[in-house]
């Protein structure tokens, strides 16, 4: 890799060059030759040698990226992690419980990767983005002619997951008919296609997931108990955002290293404040929230650092919507005053945020006593 071999001969034939570079050799120059020659030679070393460099780096990059998908220092994330490597040797069905956002794709592509299945499909499903009358024949297939506008057959997503894995998101939206089916994949291990009298064997592993508490669904008899016990052979809850404090300056931090690749913006850094607002956000979108704010405040900084504001982010309505009541005006003009100290501590600046003259602003930090030091 670090290396650039040229070969120097009086005598080259096309046999010797093929021998030579089969051997090994980079590049060659005949002599007699002149300077300008070696120095295009070198020169084309130079950039080979970079490129090597280059691809490498990627390709490290890439892997590290592949293995370290779940990001987090958070201990109840490294228990997570530490399980379900050890889950997926056992080749059994998991339920990951998590609210949107919090990773519960990544959970089973991990859980993939790590498994005897490794080598074959991973298919990820959401459930909810398909159509009832759809669903059965994406998952499982159809016949020719089982309904109008089944013009040929189709095989089905669990069998082309076959000798795979096949993750359903948001499990809690499979009608009524698709639990039966996947009742029967579980237990027999078979399918039947739309339309079909035949049984098809499967060799599929299920990981399924949901935001939804299934116990309260079965409750309510919109989910089969008989299929959630099957279902919950080794459940897995994944913490919000806001439950680990620790990785979301981590987190924060690797997707602004991910998007700087992208964009071609690199040397940007979060300002503390930035980091402080972040850590106290609560994060309603959870890690898909964070991802698409870092995003957003990498393309909306003007100079070397990215601000709380860049992040775009209605911190007081994100929290009205989590905690799910009504505060009072005083709470929502003291916490409006406190976010925007959090952004920056330069008083025309705040006040200019809030949409309030100075002295205004004086008599409100008076009234809630929130300390005030400009430039600290």
């Amino acid at each position: 890799i670090n290396t650039y071999v040229i070969m120097m001969t009086a005598y080259a034939t096309l046999n010797s060059i093929i021998e030579a570079l089969r051997a090994g050799v980079d590049d060659y120059i005949l002599k007699p030759f002149k300077l300008k020659d070696l120095d295009l030679i070198l020169e084309r070393g130079r950039k080979v040698l970079s490129l090597r460099k280059e691809n490498l780096f990627l390709k490290n990059t890439i892997d590290n990226i592949r293995e370290d998908q779940m990001i987090g220092e958070d201990p109840a994330i490294l228990r997570i992690i530490e399980t379900s490597r050890k889950l997926a040797k056992l080749d059994i069905t998991v339920l990951i419980y998590g609210e949107s956002g919090t990773g519960k794709d990544l959970l089973a592509k991990l859980i993939h990767r790590n498994s005897t299945r490794a080598y074959g499909p991973y298919i990820a499903v959401n459930l909810g983005a398909i159509p009832s009358e759809l669903a059965e024949s994406e998952l499982f297939g159809h016949k020719k002619g089982a309904f109008t506008g089944a013009t040929s057959d189709k095989e089905g997503l669990f069998k082309a997951a076959n000798h795979g894995t096949i993750f359903l998101d948001e499990i809690g939206e499979a009608s009524p008919a698709v639990q039966v089916k996947l009742l029967r994949a579980l237990e027999e291990r078979t399918i039947m296609p739309v339309g079909s009298t035949k049984q098809l064997e499967i060799d599929t592993r299920i990981i399924v997931a949901t935001n939804q508490n299934l116990k309260q669904l079965v409750k309510e008899h919109k989910f089969r108990e008989d299929l959630f016990f099957r279902l919950n052979v080794y459940p897995i809850q994944l913490p919000p955002l806001r439950q680990r404090k620790k990785d979301i300056a981590l987190l924060a931090e690797y997707f602004l290293k991910k998007y700087e690749k992208i964009y071609n913006l690199k040397g940007k850094n979060f300002d503390s404040q930035c980091i402080e607002f972040m850590q106290h956000y609560t994060w309603p979108g959870n890690i898909r929230e964070l991802k698409h704010a870092v995003e957003r405040g990498l393309i909306s900084s003007k100079d070397a650092y990215i601000r709380a504001e860049d992040l775009g982010i209605m911190q007081e309505e994100a929290e009205y919507k989590n905690n799910g009541r009504i505060k009072t005006l005083a709470q929502m003009e003291k916490e409006a005053i406190e976010i925007a100290l959090l952004r920056t501590k330069n008083k025309k600046e705040v006040a200019k945020m809030l949409g309030i003259d100075v002295s205004t602003l004086y008599r409100k930090l008076k009234k809630y006593g929130i300390n005030f030091e400009e430039g600290t």
